[in-house]
């Protein structure tokens, strides 16, 4: 026992040299006080006495007697690095058999540490579950490296039943506690001079290695020395950017976009969609009105939802229609408005009149009544209509030629060989084709008569022959009958008929 508290008073002269005592003097709370002990408050477990371990020594905090639960908490008066934590419980020097009979009391304590009042918000430094009253160490001394500003520590008999060493009631006789650490935040070290990583989160740091316990909005790593990247920022590079331009990173801390928004988000962080008829890099720009439908656009292209109003071009309706297009989507063309202008945009009339050979508000008519040129302005010449037909409508030139007497492409020249009127060339037209069309009749009457001709020819020498070879016929008979002269005589007027018969030539 005196090797270990030589060993436990040259440990605590080393800590002490190198760290101070967080808790000397400071507030404290317990749970159950002692009735009517003023002598063993809360506050004896940290005035720095610790010379007699007895109640009667007025050095030790005591609480009430036949309790299920003990508790008591120091505020070191703000959050601190804690390097380990010394607690001296009573003794009353009453020994068993070289055994401190007050320590089944002690056995089975935890101490926390923590930034609120209430242990469950903080950290476990050391829970006693291996000592017994033979082994238990007095004073105990743990590691505790953690930051935080209450101190707590805690015993309870809630649950029996308790190993054999333990007491059936939980007490705080806590005669001293010592919490020693870093004074100055934002140190580590023996000698707490080596200042934290500057990214350190509240400037804390483990207190012997120097790693941060946690790092400020827009860092990470053991040492906070490694910005948030791939589109994160915030504490410990949790949240994902926003829809920044040309999908640049965002602010490593506060995560707003340097160069703004890509098209369809506004805002600082670039998450918010664009409202209601914008559009575009922080929604900066305005559907078109011409628009059609409900107005709406594509928050990131600006492509008009219900397509475009008559006369304007898709997709974003903002350009009229052009290249001889107008209307609905610009899918009719334009007519032959005049030096090939735009006609309008809605209706398609040529503004400025229509080019030669055209005629009509969109210029879509081809002049008519025997015009051309220019505003259907000019005549068509004398041309000889054959079908109905008329000059052209553009340079006014004849298709089938000139009627007689005239010339010239638009045959508007008159013919110095033949001088006729005007008057009598129109006359001369139908009264030339009335003759050509008697001409031809006549023709055909002719060849038909002709063939009716020979038909009957042909007819009538065939009979001849008939009536020849039966004459012949009856005077062979005749003959042989000794001549008869009435058969003579018909067949010489038979004879004489044929004579008489007119002869023509074959006509093929």
């Amino acid at each position: 026992m005196d090797v270990f508290l030589m060993f436990v008073f040259v440990c605590e002269l080393s800590i002490c040299f190198a760290y101070q005592n967080l808790a000397l003097k400071k507030e404290t709370w317990q749970l159950h006080p002692y009735p009517n002990g003023h002598s063993w408050t809360s506050d004896k477990a940290v005035d720095g006495l610790k010379s007699d371990l007895t109640a009667d020594g007025r050095q030790c905090t005591i609480s009430g007697n036949y309790k299920t639960r003990a508790e008591w908490r120091v505020d070191l008066g703000g959050i601190f690095s804690v390097h380990n934590i010394f607690i001296y419980y009573r003794t009353e020097k009453a020994m068993q058999d070289k055994i401190n009979v007050y320590a089944k009391r002690f056995l089975g304590f935890s101490v926390y540490i923590s930034n609120t009042t209430q242990k469950e918000d903080g950290v476990l430094c050391f829970r006693d579950i291996y000592y017994t009253r033979a082994t238990i160490p007095n004073p105990i001394n743990f590691s505790c490296q953690y930051h935080g500003r209450y101190v707590i520590y805690y015993n309870n008999r809630t649950h029996p039943p308790f190993p054999n060493d333990y007491d059936e009631y939980a007490y705080n006789e806590l005669c001293e506690v010592e919490v020693n650490g870093c004074v100055a935040s934002g140190f580590y070290g023996e000698s707490c001079s080596i200042p934290c990583p500057p990214n350190c989160q509240e400037g804390h740091c483990h207190i012997t290695e120097g790693t941060c316990l946690g790092c400020i909005a827009g860092y990470s790593g053991n040492k906070c020395d490694k910005r948030c990247t791939e589109n994160t920022y915030g504490f410990e590079c949790s949240r994902k950017c926003g829809k920044c331009r040309n999908r640049s990173q965002c602010n490593h801390v506060t995560g707003t976009c340097p160069m703004g928004c890509d098209r369809g988000k506004y805002g600082d962080e670039c998450v918010s969609d664009c409202p209601k008829y914008q559009y575009g890099y922080n929604c900066n720009e305005n559907c078109s009105v011409n628009c059609d439908g409900s107005r709406q656009c594509d928050s990131e292209s600006g492509h008009c939802k219900d397509g475009c109003k008559i006369g304007w071009k898709a997709p974003t309706c903002n350009t009229k229609c052009d290249e001889n297009t107008y209307g609905q989507n610009c899918s009719n063309s334009c007519g032959f408005c005049l030096d090939g202008e735009q006609c309008h945009y809605i209706d398609g009339r040529c503004l400025n009149g229509c080019s030669s050979g055209y005629t009509g508000s969109q210029c879509t008519k081809r002049c008519s009544n025997n015009t051309y040129g220019p505003r259907c302005s000019l005549s068509c010449g004398n041309c000889l209509y054959v079908y109905g037909e008329q000059c052209h409508h553009v340079t006014g030139n004849c298709p089938c030629g000139c009627v007689q007497g005239f010339h010239g492409k638009n045959c508007t020249e008159v013919s110095s060989f033949l001088p006729v009127s005007t008057s009598e060339i129109a006359l001369a037209v139908p009264l030339y084709s009335l003759g050509a069309l008697l001409g031809a009749s006549v023709i055909v009457v002719i060849i038909l008569g002709i063939k009716m001709k020979k038909f009957k020819m042909n007819v009538h020498q065939k009979t001849n022959k008939v009536t020849v070879h039966e004459a012949m016929q009856f005077k062979r008979g005749a003959n042989n009958d000794n001549s008869n002269p009435r058969v003579e005589s018909f067949y010489e007027e038979l004879q004489e008929m044929d004579d008489r018969s007119p002869h023509y030539d074959n006509v093929d």
